[in-house]
């Protein structure tokens, strides 16, 4: 599974890639400017429901895979 940071760098080089600026991220999700931040920078542990509203307008969705050790 990804940690905070690979997940963060994930969603920022997408939005980047689709020439947006966190405040575009913001108005399309509906999750603050702050919070997009902080998940980008691997500040925070967003719930998959907040994943899901900023992955769904970066056209990207959350695959977990759970694999015995």
């Amino acid at each position: 599974m990804n940690s905070k940071k690979e997940i963060g760098k994930i969603i920022r080089e997408r939005r980047k890639s689709l020439k947006l600026e966190i405040e575009d991220l913001k108005d399309y999700s509906d999750i603050t400017c702050s919070t997009i931040s902080n998940i980008e920078n691997g500040k925070a542990n967003p719930t998959i429901k907040t994943l899901q509203k900023i992955l769904d307008p970066l056209g990207l969705e959350i695959n977990i895979n759970i694999k015995e050790k």
